[in-house]
């Protein structure tokens, strides 16, 4: 079992590859996201890169399902005293009537809109963790680029987008990666952490041996980080 990344349109689609005593390649796509494909063993790689390629409009298709589905199901009230979790931290949401505002104090987020629809505040809500990630991401981008610099690795440009499935992605060919906005809910170390994961990218296209020997070395906790983010941090609001 082995991991391998493909280009599509500027897109890296990761794919786990299983080799099998089978006749035909296979390729599915599993209720987490995870793309699997399953090939006989004496298929050359190029051939199901090939194949993987020719299914990648499909993939993207159930990838936005998987993501919306996981959205529905995630999504929860966005009522008074509901725990947001903002940079690790949590804060009840207290929510007034007014001018479209947000306020942090250290007891609450106080969000202001001029309605009560809830789909409104959501938006807005999201909105405003943009403005906030673009600074905080562009920190952490900062703290860590230091450690891949002299490898070669150029300074790249972050885009942000509100994901479900993913915690972030490369483009090497436009110097970008792109980050989860749901990272702005976790604490800085677990965030640095996808920055790292990303800018290690530009230098090791999958997650073979010299990309994790190399992510060991410049964070020998990332593997903590990566489960704190994946099982912490959990709100449940997002907008689709």
């Amino acid at each position: 079992m082995t991991t391998h990344i493909i280009s599509f349109q500027g897109l890296p689609l990761e794919y786990t590859l299983v080799r099998k005593n089978i006749k035909n390649i296979n390729l599915r796509v599993n209720k987490k996201g995870d793309i699997v494909v399953s090939a006989p063993t004496k298929v050359p790689l190029a051939q199901i890169e090939e194949f993987v390629s020719s299914k990648a409009n499909w993939i993207l298709s159930r990838l936005a399902e998987i993501e919306q589905a996981i959205s529905q199901a995630a999504e929860s009230n966005f009522e008074n005293g509901k725990d947001l979790y903002l940079l690790g931290n949590p804060y009840p949401l207290q929510r007034h009537l007014g001018n479209f505002d947000i306020q942090l104090t250290e007891e609450a987020i106080h969000l202001y809109t001029p309605t009560t629809d809830e789909s409104v505040a959501k938006e807005f809500y999201m909105a405003c963790l943009q403005k906030i990630a673009t600074p905080v991401f562009q920190d952490a981008l900062d703290r860590v680029y230091p450690l891949v610099k002299d490898m070669g690795v150029p300074y790249p440009e972050i885009k942000i987008r509100n994901m479900s499935t993913i915690w972030g992605s490369c483009s090497p060919h436009t110097g970008e990666i792109r980050l989860n906005l749901q990272l702005i809910k976790a604490d800085t170390d677990c965030i640095d952490q996808v920055v790292l994961h990303e800018l290690l990218h530009f230098l090791y296209p999958n997650h073979q041996a010299e990309f994790k020997a190399m992510r060991q070395k410049l964070m020998p906790d990332w593997k903590t980080r990566k489960n704190r983010l994946q099982d912490e941090y959990k709100d449940g609001i997002g907008v689709k």
